[in-house]
């Protein structure tokens, strides 16, 4: 065989692995591999109800609600890739590049314990909910507009003041929702925003720090493979456009060493933010999922924003 056939042959196959490589990462974005429902309320000393409503769209989604004070309620949301007990490594790819356990139940517990009732649930395609494309924000502002719908048709609550507590895509889709649809959140009165980000800014600095500045490589690919999978634009994968449209005093909390995002990111969320805010940096978390934990591990100053807002 020649030189230049085997040369070609080498070529053809770091091609095909490029390929294969962006496919599966547009994958991972669009429709990201579920972690199973692996601990309960109850693993954590709470009672709680198994419960099931409807996105507006119609997908099922499922949850727990956990009793408290009847009024004052809190809706706990999830990043993705977790579901409303978190994430554990071992039910992962070593893929995705996540070293750490979230236990996403520790904050629902620190809520709880403080006199709050607490609904948490599984967005579309993560956890035990229906399937159902990932927007990172974009389709799942209409996960929560179900949620608020379901806390709304509780006897039990009716009149309660509501909290909002959310995690990543969580906050995106909250924040997207309420400029949406202000009028669901009329019994809003904080929001506490656990590392929001634009999915631009996500892609771009993951593939960078897993994979070195090679990793950039694979943007524009993945970009059209998204595209084509029917996925949103990534640049249009964001809250920012509708930071402005927030009008409840919100905490962000974000990681300073977070490796996956780009500080400016949120610190123009922050500064697009037109109602009372408030910025918790965490100093010694390493990596975005250890950002997650210490807020369950170290609640108070999450506590404190909430109490005042909610007194």
């Amino acid at each position: 065989m020649s030189a230049i056939i085997i040369l070609f042959l080498v070529f053809l196959l770091l091609g095909a692995i490029y390929v294969a490589i962006c496919y599966i990462f547009a994958q991972m974005t669009l429709n990201p591999s579920r972690q199973p429902v692996a601990a309960s309320p109850a693993d954590y000393g709470l009672e709680y109800e198994e419960v099931e409503f409807d996105s507006l769209e119609g997908l099922r989604l499922k949850g727990w609600f956990i009793p408290g004070d009847p009024r004052k309620v809190l809706l706990l949301t999830h990043p993705m890739n977790c579901n409303r007990h978190g994430f554990l490594v071992r039910n992962t790819s070593a893929v995705v590049g996540v070293k750490t356990d979230i236990e996403l139940l520790l904050s629902v517990q620190a809520l709880n314990r403080a006199g709050y009732s607490v609904l948490t649930f599984d967005f579309r395609n993560h956890g035990a909910s229906e399937d159902g494309m990932t927007g990172v924000g974009l389709n799942e502002c209409q996960d929560v507009l179900g949620a608020l719908d379901y806390l709304e048709g509780r006897p039990d609550l009716e009149g309660a003041e509501l909290g909002l507590v959310a995690f990543c895509m969580g906050a995106n889709a909250t924040i997207i929702a309420m400029s949406r649809e202000p009028e669901a959140f009329a019994r809003a009165r904080c929001l506490v925003a656990i590392q929001p980000i634009s999915m631009s800014v996500f892609v771009r600095s993951y593939l960078r720090s897993t994979y070195t500045r090679l990793g950039l490589a694979a943007l524009p690919l993945t970009e059209g493979l998204r595209r084509w999978l029917g996925g949103h634009p990534m640049d249009e994968m964001s809250p920012r456009e509708c930071i402005k449209d927030i009008k409840v005093p919100t905490l962000y909390v974000q990681g300073r060493l977070d490796p996956w995002t780009e500080l400016s990111d949120i610190e123009g969320f922050y500064e697009a933010t037109r109602a009372p805010k408030e910025f918790w940096w965490l100093e010694k978390t390493k990596s975005r999922v250890e950002a997650y934990q210490y807020v369950g591990e170290h609640p108070q100053r999450m506590m404190e924003f909430i109490d005042a807002c909610m007194a």
